[in-house]
């Protein structure tokens, strides 16, 4: 059954991958690059690449997993369930997993990094920054200092009289598109390029990804969307070439941000505008969301993520810590085996599809 491929661990997942990837008849190139941190069973964390295929491939399909770390679970389980089946790849075709884009979040069972950023927020121009006004009048009450019923009615009262008064998008957009001000706070950019950003930039011009014809990225993600169905979601410009792949390969599963059909709104700074950048009008990359409840569910379990990373040692009861964690890792990887079997099922699909849109450019 596919639900053997999800880990309890990030130590077991990597474990797994690299033994997997070990045994792979057309593996021509390997790498790990090594996290200056260890993890929290004081593993070592590595952003691991295996790239299988010819390496001078004009085209290549990319699957990535863990950009938001705790979410590496189900993208690990779909990468070894491909490297558990026969693989042929098309003519000409390569395929390139990346296996932890946040090794550290995958290990703490945090969607962020060690300095709390959100990677998928962190690829802008950090000479001028997007700037979020919405957030920073809401910045208190996403993060309360107490986590008791009285101070979280009254920070659900602000930001529920902030959605009524600038509507639902507005208030989705405050929260989550990306700021760049409130280092403690929720889907927070950063102010530098972090290591994982610098350590795909540092591939890309190792692989000679920017010489490539035709580039397939599929990042696996879950926690946004309708229960179990892995949404595919496009942030190409509208009409763009990467919409029209996308379009072509995966069909009526493919959704908009831009043009509002998609369950997540315009972001700022999504790891998908480094492969724009590096490839225009050359690459389609997609998020492979999968849905695991509704989004003030995600609002919740990431506020009480942020609250307790903010508290020292003792300031909180151990009983509270451990139903904030459960309820965090229900929310990013549920444990229902129907929704593990969805998960590996809809991603090998998604994989298929790429490598015959490919195959037939």
């Amino acid at each position: 059954m596919s639900i053997r491929y999800f880990q309890p661990s990030y130590q077991e997942a990597r474990s797994q991958f690299l033994a997997a990837a070990a045994v792979q008849p057309n593996k021509t190139w390997q790498d790990a690059r090594i996290h200056p941190l260890q993890g929290s069973q004081g593993e070592p964390l590595a952003l691991d690449s295996l790239w299988l295929g010819p390496r001078d491939a004009e085209r290549l399909l990319v699957v990535q997993s863990a950009t938001h770390g705790i979410e590496g679970f189900a993208g690990s389980a779909v990468q070894q369930a491909l490297l558990n089946r026969d693989l042929e790849l098309p003519e000409n075709t390569a395929l390139l997993l990346l296996h932890a884009m946040n090794p550290w979040g995958f290990s703490f069972r945090r969607r962020v990094d060690e300095a709390g950023i959100d990677l998928n927020r962190n690829f802008v121009d950090f000479y001028k920054p997007p700037e979020n006004p919405g957030y920073a009048d809401l910045a208190q009450a996403l993060v309360p200092k107490s986590w008791n019923q009285e101070a979280l009615h009254a920070a659900d009262l602000k930001l529920e009289a902030y959605r009524q008064t600038h509507g639902e998008t507005a208030y989705e957009l405050a929260v989550s598109g990306g700021q760049y001000t409130h280092p403690e706070g929720l889907f927070y950019g950063g102010h530098a390029p972090s290591w994982s950003r610098q350590q795909l930039e540092a591939l890309a011009e190792e692989l000679l990804l920017a010489k490539r014809e035709a580039v397939a990225i599929i990042d696996v993600h879950t926690g946004l969307g309708d229960y179990a169905v892995g949404e595919v979601i496009c942030d190409h410009p509208p009409a763009s070439q990467g919409v029209r792949w996308a379009k072509h390969w995966y069909g009526e599963a493919v959704t908009e941000p831009f043009l509002g059909t998609s369950s997540s709104v315009p972001k700022q700074g999504l790891i998908d505008f480094f492969w724009h950048a590096l490839l225009p009008e050359r690459c389609c990359f997609v998020t492979l969301e999968f849905g695991t409840g509704s989004t003030d569910q995600l609002f919740h379990v990431l506020r009480a993520d942020h609250y307790l990373a903010q508290k020292k040692p003792g300031e909180v009861s151990p009983a509270l810590i451990n139903q904030l964690n459960q309820e965090l890792q229900e929310h990013f990887c549920p444990s229902a085996a129907a929704w593990r079997e969805a998960v590996v099922k809809q991603g090998l699909l998604r994989i298929d599809q790429a490598l015959g849109g490919l195959a037939a450019l």
